[in-house]
């Protein structure tokens, strides 16, 4: 049956139901602290959007602790498929059309099924066979709705609940609106396809998918079909060693030498991403998640790689503060022992050289500990890191995997040492460089003229100096009444002095209301002072 999604109050009792049933007073253990294998038990019944949620933070050791991590590492989509007529109404709402009126054949039954799209075998007009993902119906709605929920009850999370003692709620729900919005948009994963495509569109060893982008809509995506075996494969097929390191390395290459040349990689290679084709050919799908790196970034990534394999300490605590913002002071010895600690716990292993993915997420972990916060790409590279590198140990045990990913860090560090003078962005500094020299004597020239005309203008901006204001207008505010209270009494004994006018109590009824409201301000004020405690 398929799942349909009501309103936001609607949804709002479905969340309450669930928590209910886990017993809304049990949200914690005796420690006081929130058991992560009920939240994830919660997330998969509250369906795509808490399982999508969860899933990010399996990978964001920096928002929550790590037996959260551990716990929703597990949460995997189990979810129905779409029938027919959910399908066709997907394709009548984003094409305007049937699946029979665009394709010349398109089956109905999906090769595979997650939690945000299934995907279809489907076959062109002009008789390429293609993949075609379709989302599910009504899934943004609902996804946008459980956003705007959290958002709503973020503040009692974070000050009522066990689990804003451990996570910092509102980042969680910033970082996962600004993922699962680029997962949502197929167009954006079209995008980083075409990216791909023309990155290794000249390359003979690996392969991207055709997107056919008259196919392609926010909620539907159109891809060259490509078939490839496995990695299951090599571990249950006879291969000899140097085939194994060969595809092997061959799958490494293909995922990381983009990230020094372009500062781009694939965010989720995982075993169902990757093929293998006959002669070493790699085949890359699922571009949904891409990291990107700046210059400045991909030159620590490659130092990082170099300082790692050459178990360079001081460089890797350089790097890591580098790299990272410092959120407190860092206690060096101890950063240095736990940096120390890591390397040589990674490159001690006995078999297929050191453990490079262990290293980065193990970094991550001690930047956290140590109050560097890392860039969200960085966490995005540790996880690409340790599938990939997962994934070419299976494939060849005894490959090396720093062995193989050294040289083409090492390659991008003596490329950003060349000199490269037929580029453009050279021509870009030079001309902005000499610019600024030609105008340098003009800008003096006038400066000077303004300075001997009297034309000068020096402002200067106070910081911290508002206690200063609050103290004169308290200190004039004082003084005046101080001066209205002396005039009050002055006046009223010059009355009392007289002795003229209407009598109370035998004195002059003037001077004498006089005295009196001029004895109750003057105790007003007293007790102003003893009050506010500045009594000086």
């Amino acid at each position: 049956m398929t799942q349909r999604y009501g309103g936001r109050i609607s949804r709002y009792r479905e969340i309450m139901r669930v928590l209910t049933g886990y017993g809304l007073r049990y949200f914690s253990d005796k420690t006081g602290l929130a058991n992560p294998q009920r939240i994830r038990m919660i997330f998969e019944d509250l369906g795509p959007t808490f399982v999508k949620l969860g899933q990010l933070l399996s990978t964001r050791p920096d928002l929550v602790p790590k037996e959260y991590v551990e716990e929703f590492s597990k949460l995997q989509d189990d979810v129905e498929e779409l029938d027919e007529t959910d399908i066709r109404s997907q394709f009548m709402k984003e094409m305007g059309k049937q699946p029979e009126e665009l394709f010349k054949s398109f089956d109905f039954c999906p090769l595979a099924s997650a939690s945000i799209g299934q995907v279809h075998l489907a076959q062109l007009p002009t008789g390429e066979k293609v993949v075609v993902k379709v989302q599910r119906p009504h899934l943004t709605q609902l996804i946008e709705g459980d956003v705007r929920i959290l958002k709503s009850i973020a503040g009692l999370l974070q000050n009522r609940t066990v689990i804003g003692k451990v996570c910092d709620v509102n980042e969680i729900i910033d970082v996962f609106e600004r993922q699962i919005h680029r997962e949502l948009d197929y167009q954006t994963e079209a995008v980083n396809t075409e990216v791909f495509y023309r990155e290794f569109v000249d390359d003979p060893d690996v392969i991207v998918p055709i997107v056919y982008s008259e196919y392609t809509t926010t909620s539907i995506l159109t891809m060259q079909y490509v078939e490839g075996t496995r990695v299951e494969e090599f571990e249950v097929n006879e291969y000899a060693f140097e085939e194994r390191a060969r595809y092997a390395k061959n799958m490494l290459l293909a995922i990381f030498r983009p990230l020094f040349e372009k500062g781009i990689f694939h965010g989720d290679p995982h075993p169902g991403n990757i093929m293998f084709q006959d002669n070493y050919k790699i085949v890359l799908i699922d571009f949904g998640i891409m990291g990107r790196f700046d210059r400045k970034h991909r030159r620590l990534v490659a130092e990082l790689m170099v300082a790692l394999s050459e178990r360079d300490v001081p460089a890797v605590m350089n790097i890591i503060v580098e790299t990272g913002r410092t959120t407190r002071t860092i206690h060096q010895q101890y950063f240095f022992e736990d940096v120390a600690e890591i390397v040589e716990k990674a490159n001690n292993v006995t078999c297929g050289g050191m453990e490079l993915g262990e290293l980065i997420n193990g970094m991550l972990t001690i930047s956290i500990n140590h109050g560097v916060k890392m860039p969200d790409s960085l966490f995005i590279l540790g996880k690409t890191v340790m599938i990939s590198e997962n994934m070419a140990r299976k494939i060849c045990p005894e490959l090396d995997i720093a062995e193989v990913l050294k040289p083409i860090a090492i390659e991008y560090l003596k490329e950003t040492l060349r000199p490269a003078p037929y580029t453009g962005s050279l021509y870009k500094q030079i001309s902005g460089v000499s610019e600024s020299m030609l105008s340098l004597p003009k800008d003096l020239c006038q400066a000077i003229r303004n300075f001997a005309n009297n034309e000068t203008r020096i402002t200067f901006y106070h910081r911290n100096l508002n206690w200063m204001y609050d103290m004169l207008d308290i200190s004039s505010s004082r003084i005046s009444f101080g001066l209205i209270l002396a005039a009050l009494m002055v006046g009223s004994a010059v009355i009392m002095h007289t002795g003229k006018g209407p009598l109370l109590w035998g004195y002059p009824m003037l001077g004498t209301i006089g005295f009196i409201l001029s004895g109750v301000l003057g105790v007003l004020v007293l007790f102003s002072f003893l009050r506010s405690g500045r009594l000086r």
